[in-house]
């Protein structure tokens, strides 16, 4: 416990220094009514995300959204430096989210039939895997191609999602089949590793979470248990029960069976907006909200040990996330009340 504190000391103290530059709320007040993303850049001075700046992101949204990753992507890596060693899961949970987001990258950009000095442009260094291998996968002629590039990297399993991305042209597959990778190799991790109970906890919600994603989407969208099987995370117990009643059930089904858990309240109050408007968004919005919500958590019942961080890193992943729905906004000609009710379900 003693030991535990201790060596968690130092990064605590870093984070709380770098908390006192998050966005403070009367700043979100005039960012969610910024138009252009000169506006956004001069309302960032102060913050972390100024120093990565430029004049091209003043001038161009695409640009300051990169400025705001390439940050986000920059303190991941200051912090995986200092992290316990023990905690090394934690680590591997900063970077290799850096690899999936610069794979999906290149996903969207071959789906899309992007040029490849897009797709490169749009790159944020930061992960595991060699940043130059990232440049050879635009080289590529198809999905197919693609794939089987990364038959020697944790990604090789891709190919679970590749007969269907091919059947469908539906790119929920592969980024479905990313997603179950990186969680799924997090989860085994955790689960075989002695200590890091907090962050254990944290990513089993996450798993969850993955997983209900998955099963209200195939629901939703006519998918049969055979088509949603490789991208559903194992040893995961919530997972049991709802399989063993997916044939039987439609989508509002489901959330009754959840009544013991932290799912079924906010599942319940999704349910009405998901019924107005046919939209499986209202529910994974408040799935993303309760992986936040277990991380303050965590937080609270632990403030000396992993908790700060835990609590830390996804508060800065949430304020990236609302940031970058705001950077996006100035593109297309969206009401400023609907971005901020977003943002506030958020």
């Amino acid at each position: 416990m003693i030991g535990d504190v201790l060596s968690y000391l130092y990064v605590n103290a870093k984070i709380m220094a770098k908390e006192g530059k998050f966005i403070s709320v009367s700043r979100w007040e005039d960012l969610w009514g910024c138009t252009s993303p000169g506006e956004i850049t001069s309302l960032l001075e102060g913050t972390d995300y100024f120093p990565y700046l430029n004049e091209a992101a003043i001038n161009d949204s695409k640009e300051l959204e990169k400025a705001v990753l390439e940050e986000f992507s920059s303190l991941g890596r200051e912090i995986s430096k200092i992290i316990p060693k023990g905690s090394w899961p934690i680590k591997e949970y900063l970077l290799k989210k850096w690899d999936v987001i610069n794979l999906r990258t290149v996903m969207r950009g071959i789906h899309g039939d992007l040029k490849k000095d897009e797709i490169v442009d749009s790159f944020i260094e930061g992960g595991e895997l060699d940043f130059a291998f990232f440049k050879t996968l635009i080289d590529v002629e198809s999905m197919d191609d693609f794939v089987a590039l990364l038959a020697k990297t944790p990604y090789q399993s891709l190919t679970d999602g590749l007969s269907k991305y091919n059947e469908t042209k539906n790119l929920f597959f592969l980024e479905a089949s990313l997603d179950r990778i990186f969680w799924a190799d997090l989860w085994e991790k955790v689960l075989n590793l002695k200590g890091i109970r907090e962050f254990r906890e944290f990513i089993g919600v996450c798993v969850e979470t993955h997983n209900l994603k998955i099963i209200l989407r195939a629901k939703n969208d006519g998918l049969s248990l055979e088509d949603i099987n490789p991208f559903l995370i194992p040893n995961c117990i919530l997972l049991n029960e709802l399989l063993s009643a997916f044939d039987e059930e439609d989508l509002s089904g489901f959330i009754p069976l959840l009544e013991d858990t932290i799912y079924f309240e906010p599942l319940l109050n999704a349910q009405q907006e998901h019924e107005k408007t046919g939209s499986i968004l209202a529910f994974e919005q408040v799935l993303d909200n309760l992986a936040l919500k277990k991380a303050e958590d965590i937080r609270k019942k632990k403030p000396f040990g992993s908790g700060p961080l835990i609590g830390f890193l996804v508060s800065k992943e949430k304020e990236v996330k609302n940031l970058l729905t705001i950077v996006r906004s100035t593109e297309v000609d969206l009401d400023r009340d609907l971005i901020r009710e977003t943002l506030a379900r958020k």
